[in-house]
């Protein structure tokens, strides 16, 4: 059944159904008669954690399933899917390194005095991407996310030659499944872009628009097959292109599942997924796709990849369908640091407090935000909620953001969980850069000040240029973005030195050496 959904909620009937399909699921499959006596024996062994599991994407790992059973029926799928997502959600991943450590170090958001002589972070801090501790980090993040493309590879290669009735759902499932793999597919392809490779597009001399980046090299591997056997390299530009057609591909296929009852698009609203209700649903799988890959999580990443692409036009497009469909409305909470209703599109670690916390903890505060980066954040806005009331002060000289600290809340476990990784925030920023590119500075500047005033902030924006624009863009970000990665991407998009002393190729990184192991494996 649906490995998905712990911790989200409580020991509950529904909490007794989840594990009691969960039993029966193995059940099932120790009952295939193709199975190996090596694997009934693993999934014996595995039956005694299902009342432990951690996380809300926690699965059988696919090494101790035969591919041939993990895809004799539609629970195999599901089982594979979810191990994407888990995966994903490690803290070499997104729980960690991807979003409020690694990427976020290198956007200078944290007290270099603080994290002084503590492993990679401060070598990253400087610019010192050939130390082999950063190395090290970079090689697990590249490791992770071709693993887990060649796992959605695999997946959507299998679910073609499926015929839908292995499917609770039937076609409508088969659809979902397929597109939530090719949309992860994408993001997990658009990411490592981001990090291996140079811009596609730079803004030209008078930083009144984009021009393509004259660049011929091929740098990563666009890997669509599994085993992914003698990979060429694409250049940036092909390389994009996959990932819009994929992106477009799962666009279409989730259209078929999330956009076409009320039931399932009551789901992606933020009262029922974060508490799992979701209305009358007849399927636990179908709880909390709210902040899955679901049709306009995919809009958004086609927003964001648009965007970065130099495609403005289009990436407003599909940022103003996120926008007006109204389910994830920029709506803050002095409260909730996480701002949730924002949230499109989320991962999600038991540990991720804990992971968080480690850096905080008595003497261990290697993480505090700096003194300028406070500044910023705080900005001349007395009651910006992101800078007064998201921010704690840990003793007297040191600050650290709320978001993956400890939180009461009224609806269980899960703020404490969430890794936030596209916003409706960001949906306003990328409409608003169109609207500055064609001039219309008002409209722009309204975007942002959206933003804003749902974070109590009501300082006036001015724009007058698009380079005005990017100003205002870069301010905002700061404070919307912390501990969740973005920022030095956006820096890296407008081209920014946003430190002294940065070096040639700061938004660049070496590829691993492992690069012919991982894609094969």
């Amino acid at each position: 059944m649906y490995f998905l959904l712990n911790p989200l909620i409580f020991l509950n009937l529904q909490d007794i159904k989840l594990y009691l399909y969960r039993i029966i699921f193995l059940l099932k499959l120790i009952s295939i008669n193709a199975m190996s006596m090596k694997n009934k024996i693993l999934l014996l062994l595995f039956l005694p954690l299902l009342f432990g599991c951690n996380g809300w994407l926690n699965v059988t790992p696919q090494s101790e399933v035969d591919e041939e059973d993990l895809f004799a029926d539609g629970e195999g799928y599901r089982n594979s899917l979810n191990g994407v997502y888990s995966r994903i959600s490690e803290s070499d991943m997104y729980a960690q390194q991807l979003t409020w450590g690694f990427m976020d170090v290198l956007a200078q958001y944290y007290n270099f005095d603080k994290m002084n002589q503590y492993g990679a972070y401060p070598k990253a801090y400087k610019g010192d991407y050939d130390n082999s501790e950063v190395k090290g980090i970079l090689e697990s993040i590249w490791q992770g996310a071709y693993k887990s493309i060649a796992n959605c590879n695999n997946l959507i290669q299998n679910i073609d030659k499926a015929d839908v009735t292995k499917f609770l759902g039937r076609e409508g499932e088969k659809n979902m499944l397929k597109g939530e793999a090719l949309a992860l597919r994408a993001f997990l392809h658009f990411d490592l872009l981001r990090l291996f490779a140079p811009v596609a597009v730079e803004l030209n001399g008078d930083k009144t628009g984009y021009v393509p980046v004259n660049d011929n090299n091929e740098y990563l591997p666009y890997c669509e097959t599994h085993p992914a056997m003698f990979q060429k390299r694409e250049n940036v530009q092909g390389y994009l292109d996959k990932v819009i057609r994929d992106l477009k591909d799962a666009k279409t296929l989730l259209a078929t599942f999330d956009t076409v009852s009320s039931v399932r698009k009551d789901q992606l609203r933020t009262t029922n997924r974060l508490l799992g209700t979701a209305g009358a649903v007849e399927d636990l799988f179908y709880c909390f796709r709210g902040f899955r890959m679901n049709y306009y999580a995919v809009t958004a990443m086609l927003a964001r990849v648009y965007n970065y692409k130099g495609e403005l036009q289009l990436a407003a497009e599909q940022a103003q369908e996120v926008i007006d469909n109204g389910s994830f409305p920029v709506k803050g909470d002095y409260a909730k640091p996480k701002q949730y209703e924002d949230v499109i599109f989320a991962l999600s670690n038991r540990k991720l407090t804990e992971l968080f916390e480690a850096y905080y903890t008595g003497t261990n505060k290697v993480l505090c935000v700096s003194n300028t980066a406070l500044n910023k954040i705080l900005g001349s806005d007395t009651y910006d909620y992101r800078g007064y009331y998201h921010m704690q002060n840990l003793d007297g000289a040191n600050k650290v953001s709320k978001k993956y600290l400890p939180v009461s809340s009224d609806q269980g476990t899960i703020p404490n969980e969430i890794i936030p990784i596209i916003r409706t925030s960001e949906m306003q920023y990328i409409a608003g850069e169109y609207y500055a590119f064609i001039k219309d500075y008002a409209t722009a500047a309204s975007r942002i000040t959206v933003v804003k005033q749902a974070s109590g902030a009501y300082t006036p924006v001015t724009v007058q240029s698009l380079e005005d624009y990017h100003k205002a863009w870069l301010n905002d970000a700061y404070r919307t973005f912390i501990g969740e990665g973005q920022l030095f991407f956006l820096y890296k998009k407008l081209g920014t030195e946003f430190y002294s002393g940065m070096k040639d190729g700061a938004f660049v990184f070496e590829i691993p050496d492992s690069e012919d192991v991982t894609l094969n494996q």
